[in-house]
């Protein structure tokens, strides 16, 4: 009779064994095309589909999270010009940056 009462608490424990499990190896048992087994934090900005409507949305309504964002964009531009990304050829990330002035150096009043 005791085997019955610890029956339901043995297989809740096995369940959460086995997801357990699941949720560790299921990354990698994906079927995606990954570089490593660990994929890299650095997106490539044409792998980002939305990246064009981000600087559209950005040039119609500038805020400092498009300032950051902007920036970003411009310095892996930089940080890659040996490769041809569309991104990159867009003057409106040039346009922002300076009608923001987000490259402009700092000026020391001496307060």
């Amino acid at each position: 009779m005791a085997v019955r009462r610890k029956a339901p608490i043995y297989f809740a424990i096995v369940i959460s064994f086995a997801f357990t499990i699941y949720f560790f190896v299921s990354p990698f048992l994906s079927s995606s095309s990954q570089d490593g087994i660990i994929p890299t934090i650095n997106q490539n900005p044409d792998s980002v589909s939305t990246l064009a409507s981000d600087i559209d949305a950005c040039i119609s309504s500038p805020t400092p999270d498009c300032d950051q964002e902007m920036l970003q964009i411009k310095k892996y531009c930089t940080d890659n010009k040996d490769q041809n990304y569309p991104v990159c050829s867009d003057v409106r990330v040039q346009e922002y940056v300076d009608n923001r002035g987000l490259e402009r150096p700092t000026i020391n009043t001496g307060g």
